[in-house]
């Protein structure tokens, strides 16, 4: 296997890490919102911060790496173009380390998906919430000053 197509396989395989410990995360975070652990979420989100980092540092390594065995072998910077250049052997260590990637990437959006729509379903909760609050506050106060009503 050459060097640069082994060093694209090597990084999409670290990508692929790297995105399965945010899809950790995402369903760590997932369980913490359905269970009201608020101060796992905070915990989380310092994590979900700490991987995003790292995975946008693997992104730009794997697009250089494209690049370069794109560049050398005359095609797209694009795994599918570029196993079609390769040998069959160099192809399919590439083209396995792609798959695992795509699937980890596959099961990462539907998580987020997932949490996204609980954090909208979340928010327009609490939304409701304050505002049959601030509707309960004003009926017990008897008036939007804050005084209590002394008529018995």
């Amino acid at each position: 296997m050459s060097a640069k197509s082994r060093q694209l396989a090597d990084t999409l395989q670290k990508q692929e890490e790297i995105l399965s410990g945010l899809l950790s995360i995402t369903v760590k975070q997932r369980e913490a919102l359905k269970e009201g652990r608020l101060s796992d979420l905070q915990t989380l989100m310092s994590d979900l911060r700490h991987m995003s980092v790292r995975a946008q540092a693997i992104e730009t390594k794997r697009a250089r790496a494209a690049g370069d065995i794109s560049q050398e072998l005359g095609c797209e910077p694009v795994v599918s173009e570029i196993i079609k250049v390769l040998s069959p052997e160099d192809g399919s260590v590439l083209e396995e380390s792609a798959k695992k990637l795509i699937s980890t990437v596959n099961a990462l959006k539907i998580e987020m998906s997932i949490l996204a729509r609980l954090m909208d379903e979340a928010k327009t909760l609490n939304e409701m919430l304050i505002s049959e609050w601030r509707r309960l506050g004003q009926q017990f106060l008897g008036s939007s000053t804050g005084t209590f009503d002394t008529k018995i």
